[in-house]
């Protein structure tokens, strides 16, 4: 019989991360290798101190980079996952068998640096098109990091998780960062019944924001104890509700990466099947995806204004999804909300070619709660309020079709100067 390879870990049993908002067990860095132009931080190491178990969610762009085809296979095949390694400024898309070779070095060679198992590190990348990973200063950079990660497991409260974070965005303009903490029943009961169970989360995106995913890297860390099966639809679950509801501008990338991790290390008892402290630990997880959604959506490449489009009283779900689609998507629409233009016609229009079945004479239309028509005839005299609100940084937009009784709602923003300006330039 084979005798099996052996791979110890170069960090102590007993080393824990407890700073900077992470969960127990995870460590995060960000360095600059030289992707990027001026120094700007292009690498980032997210790191768990045991197997943690992963789940992913990736585009439905049929071109897909070579970063999400290796990871999806790791995820298949891996008995727990200890690392993620992540670069922004080259997308590793659309460049063939060397790109799948180099996104699979990044992973391998991550994993012999830290003493990992083969198929233990997840990668993923971002940035422009139809360019080859700088593989030489990958390498630099990758020792750089794990050299970096040595000194700190040494001293646990040196953490660098806003500089991982940076080294994840692109033309996005603030970090997406989202932790939040729940109470669950713990392992050891005394002397505390309860104890915390942390979720920490980033993501980067700001174009080539539509369902299914939208253009983003997110991250998801926490300690919580759970059977896998219900870590991959608690992640499929909050995905729907956040990340599938928002766009930018139609766009969807080769690149979209969702990854969950869960090391279990809070100490709690773990969760088995679908009880309340299952729910508990998904009603945080939708909250948490649907805040890095809306700061997505907010931070839309020249965005000036976040827009919730709500479409009420559908025939069904998919009918009020498709409705919202359609306002969201229209540029007439959006450069409106820009110029905080209350030409309500646009939405009606877009309403009337998103292909579904409407009664025009039914569909009253409120920005926020200022009724602009009813029964599809206008309001007169709003226009002056109907301005205000549009010029307000946030505001909703209300649909109510007067068909049946479902609803559906989309994440948008505005269309602005700067977005033509930011993409007319994007690879140069």
């Amino acid at each position: 019989m084979k005798k099996q390879a052996s791979y110890k870990s170069v960090v102590s049993d007993k080393w824990l991360v407890n700073s900077k908002n992470l969960p127990k067990g995870f460590w995060a860095e960000g360095i600059a290798c030289g992707i990027k132009r001026k120094d700007k931080k292009d690498l980032a190491l997210f790191y768990s101190q045991v197997p943690a178990k992963a789940v992913g969610v990736f585009t439905a762009n049929q071109v897909k980079s070579a970063p999400v085809v290796v990871s999806k296979e790791q995820l298949a095949k891996s008995d727990g996952v200890r690392a993620i390694i992540t670069n922004s400024g080259c997308a590793n898309a659309c460049t063939g068998t060397r790109g799948l070779n180099d996104a699979k070095e990044m992973c391998n060679l991550t994993a012999r640096l830290l003493g990992l198992k083969p198929g233990s590190v997840l990668v993923a990348s971002t940035g422009v098109i139809g360019r080859y990973l700088p593989m030489p200063k990958i390498r630099q950079g990758i020792k750089n990091l794990v050299t970096n990660f040595l000194h700190c497991s040494i001293a646990p409260s040196l953490n660098y998780s806003e500089t991982a974070v940076e080294a994840i965005m692109t033309t996005d303009t603030f970090p997406k960062i989202v932790s939040k903490k729940i109470f669950l029943p713990s392992l050891n009961p005394n002397p505390y019944p309860l104890i915390p169970v942390s979720i920490w989360s980033c993501a980067k995106g700001a174009g080539m924001i539509h369902p299914d995913l939208a253009t983003l890297l997110c991250f998801i860390l926490t300690d919580i104890a759970i059977d896998r099966r219900l870590l991959e639809k608690a992640l499929k679950t909050a995905v729907n509700q956040s990340f599938n509801c928002i766009t930018v501008d139609g766009e969807t990338s080769t690149n979209d990466t969702v990854f969950l991790l869960a090391n279990g290390l809070a100490g709690n008892q773990p969760i088995k099947k679908e009880d309340n402290n299952f729910r508990k630990f998904q009603n945080v997880l939708n909250k948490v995806t649907l805040d890095l959604a809306k700061m997505v959506t907010k931070d839309g490449e020249g965005a000036t204004k976040l827009v919730k489009i709500v479409v009420k009283n559908a025939r069904n779900s998919q009918e009020a999804k498709k409705v919202a689609k359609a306002i969201a998507l229209s540029p007439l629409v959006k450069t409106a909300f820009f110029g905080a233009d209350p030409n309500w016609g646009r939405i009606i229009g877009a309403i009337g070619h998103s292909g579904v079945k409407i009664i025009p004479e039914k569909i009253d239309l409120y920005f926020d709660n200022l009724s602009v028509t009813h029964k599809g005839i206008p309001i007169v005299g709003i226009e002056k309020k109907a301005r205000k609100i549009l010029q307000q940084k946030e505001f909703n937009v209300f649909v109510d079709l007067n068909q049946g009784k479902t609803k559906g709602e989309i994440y948008t923003c505005d269309l602005s100067l700067e977005y033509v300006k930011i993409n007319s330039a994007y690879s140069t």
